[in-house]
């Protein structure tokens, strides 16, 4: 077994590459530098491929690096000359027959779903409701003692905030997720493994592929944003005999405590969210274009499509709506035309040809980071927006980062390089991304739980938490009813509950405006205007069945975006980049469903006081 990484050798590549070994254990990205190096003749090295195994499938199909591997199996099917068996695994598949539809491609082997009978889970669960942070870290301190166990949290900055807060709990903490330097990272792991009183505090680095060894119990800081993913954690535990699958939960908001809740229901009848691969990705097919004249060193415009076609990330794509990108991509010199063959143009080299092609690698974007460095041990990495935002003349950085503190230095921007010093304390930074949304699934999960009790919850709530949800219940008792989705006049102004899930709520939000020129506020359980009379509120909601909801959608993604959602958009027509934006963006056949499933004149209009919502 070889496995081919970004920190692998070069000369233990070069070995790999004169005496092959049966199995490459590999990334779709290392894969692309194969492919498209020169120093690889993949033609040689790839001739007796007979199988492709893709561990946690479900993880790849919905997002771009699953198009982008989908992709690559077509050219390499192309480069061995054969039909490669395909062989997709995972535990979390609501849709297996799709998935398998995915994955299947130009292969002509016949379809086959590997699912035995698994006895009913057993699960340890326990949800608890905390005032702080303080309180949490008390609470994981006890439960972690003399045990190894992994806290996940949901984002890097919450990570380096719950590691501070264990610091002298008597529990050895680490702390593992994407900005902590990979020694760091490895010391975790290989610690971690060996000891008896052991937690990493970790994001979802730890949810996949990575083996810890005789795990404990996993420990949740508020609430994943799936089922999914809830489960790929839960199912790091019982693996022993004589164990059960176990989390407890510690929730600091009354928002993470009904989606956690939620979150249990969903899981404990055995629904898992389908995965919806695109069919129409433009950006990736721009990425596949360039990284395809760089493979062939030049290649016609007519040849181009037969590599790729058969991927489903591009079974949608036309002939036509190709030619139309390639046009796009030659006029603004990303492409380079010339005696029938494409090449990288002049802005396309600029773009993506810096540092060997490193930008044609991979599909996903990253912010420009800053390496943070002790002397020459590698800290971690910070991104550089975050720095540059500093006021120096008040005083020193101090940040931390990798569970401790540092005290920033000298800053060597063209390298990219930090220079830090220990220091005594340091603000958390923060990690800039996409806002999340809640699924429409999960969001009506969620106002199951206000709605009708389980008689498992109090197997699985303490009583603080019992507290909290009864509270929570009655502050909306008389409001909510199944199938409804009402209008609330408050102080404040109107407050449509929906419980839609945020992608639904945004295109919502933009209907309204359109209908009655109010901003409306979107959130993933309800929309809020400040501005709107409870007579308006009722007449634009029932305006928006007779709105063109693709027009809109297309029409109001490029405002809402954040940056870019691909770094492959200055490749795409207007049209492509705007479909791009309003799939990441919204949710069109959500909306579409809601409205579908909702009767607008009769909406329940409901006034009364707010209580703790």
């Amino acid at each position: 077994v070889f496995k081919w990484h970004g920190d692998v050798s070069d000369s233990r590549k070069q070995r790999f590459r004169a005496s092959p070994s049966h199995v490459l254990m590999t990334t779709p990205e290392s894969l692309e530098v194969m492919m498209i190096s020169a120093r690889t003749d993949t033609r040689e090295l790839f001739q007796d491929l007979s199988a492709v195994v893709i561990d946690e499938v479900h993880a790849f199909a919905g997002d771009d690096r699953g198009a982008h591997l989908a992709a690559l199996l077509e050219r390499l099917s192309q480069l061995c000359g054969r039909d490669i068996q395909r062989i997709g695994l995972s535990a979390t598949v609501g849709n297996p027959h799709v998935i398998g539809e995915w994955l299947r491609g130009s292969s002509q082997r016949p379809f086959r779903l590997v699912d035995p009978p698994k006895p009913l889970a057993q699960r340890d669960l326990r949800i608890d409701f905390c005032e702080d942070l303080g309180a949490a870290a008390l609470g994981i301190s006890q439960l972690a003692r003399h045990k190894k166990s992994l806290v996940f949290v949901e984002s890097r900055s919450k990570a380096e905030r719950v590691a501070h807060a264990l610091s002298g709990s008597g529990v050895e903490v680490f702390i593992h997720h994407s900005s902590v330097s990979r020694a760091d990272r490895t010391l975790a792991e290989e610690q971690f493994t060996h000891g008896q009183n052991t937690a990493i505090v970790c994001t979802a680095t730890m949810e996949l592929g990575i083996d810890v060894g005789d795990l404990d119990q996993v420990i949740q800081v508020d609430a994943p944003g799936s089922v999914a993913a809830f489960l790929q954690r839960l199912g790091r535990t019982g693996r022993r005999e004589n164990t059960q699958a176990n989390c407890t939960f510690f929730c600091l908001s009354p928002e993470s405590l009904l989606q956690s809740m939620a979150l249990v229901r969903l899981a404990e009848r055995g629904w898992v969210e389908d995965v919806r691969p695109a069919s129409q990705a433009m950006h990736v097919l721009a990425h596949q274009v360039m990284a395809l004249t760089l493979q062939e060193g030049g290649i016609s415009r007519h040849r181009l499509f037969g590599w790729v076609n058969a991927a489903f990330p591009f079974s949608s794509v036309r002939t036509e709506r190709l030619q139309e990108l390639i046009d796009t991509m030659v006029a603004r010199e990303i492409l380079y035309e010339a005696d029938g063959l494409l090449s990288l143009g002049a802005r396309g080299e600029k773009l993506y040809g810096r540092r060997n092609f490193f930008e044609l690698y991979a599909v996903f974007t990253a912010p420009r980071i800053l390496h943070v460095q002790h002397g020459k041990e590698e800290v971690g990495y910070i991104q550089a927006l975050f720095v540059a935002m500093h006021d120096f003349s008040e005083g020193p950085l101090c940040i931390r980062l990798s569970g401790r503190a540092w005290e920033v230095g000298q800053i060597d921007w063209s390298k990219g390089i930090l220079h830090a010093r220990p220091a005594e304390h340091g603000r958390v930074p923060s990690w800039l991304g996409q806002p999340g949304a809640l699924s429409t699934s999960l969001s009506q999960a969620i106002m199951e739980v206000l709605l009708s009790p389980d008689d498992r919850e109090t197997a699985w709530l303490t009583r603080a938490s019992a507290l909290e949800v009864t509270e929570l219940r009655e502050s909306y008792d008389g409001l909510l009813e199944a199938g409804t989705a009402p209008l609330e006049e408050r102080p404040d102004g109107i407050v449509w509950h929906t419980f839609a899930g945020g992608g639904v709520n945004r295109l919502l939000a933009v209907g309204l405006e359109r209908s009655c020129g109010k901003k409306w506020i979107a959130g993933n359980l309800s929309l809020r205007c400040k501005d709107a009379a409870l007579t308006e509120a009722r007449a634009a909601v029932e305006s928006l069945s007779g709105q063109d909801w693709e027009q809109l959608a297309t029409g109001a993604a490029r405002g809402m975006a954040r940056g870019t959602v691909s770094k492959f958009q200055p490749c795409l027509p207007a049209d492509a980049e705007n479909r791009l934006l309003a799939e990441r963006l919204l949710d069109l056949p959500g909306t579409l469903s809601f409205l579908g499933n909702i009767r607008v004149d009769g909406i329940r209009l409901a006034a009364g006081p707010s209580g703790t919502r």
